[in-house]
């Protein structure tokens, strides 16, 4: 469904350099996460798809970091 604008790609060393593995629990209680509902909805899906409790998708209205209008998919019956 989705189409990049370019095939570019932008390295962030920045991010990179930081990158690291962590718990779910972890990641979801990052203040970053929590005040952006995009992030915040992502977390939720892979936290049920790792208990088996996420079987598909629905398109759920939210906003993105930028504060622009965007959707989420994702099965909000079992979040």
């Amino acid at each position: 469904m989705l189409r990049p604008l370019s095939l570019d790609i932008n390295k962030q060393d920045s991010e990179i350099k930081a990158a690291k593995w962590m718990p779910t629990e972890e990641y979801m209680a990052q203040p970053y996460i929590n005040k952006h509902e995009s992030f915040k909805n992502v977390a939720k899906i892979c936290s049920s798809k790792s208990r088996n409790h996420y079987s598909g998708l629905c398109s759920v209205p939210t906003m993105s970091s930028s504060g622009k209008k965007s959707f989420t998919y994702f099965n909000k019956l079992q979040l």
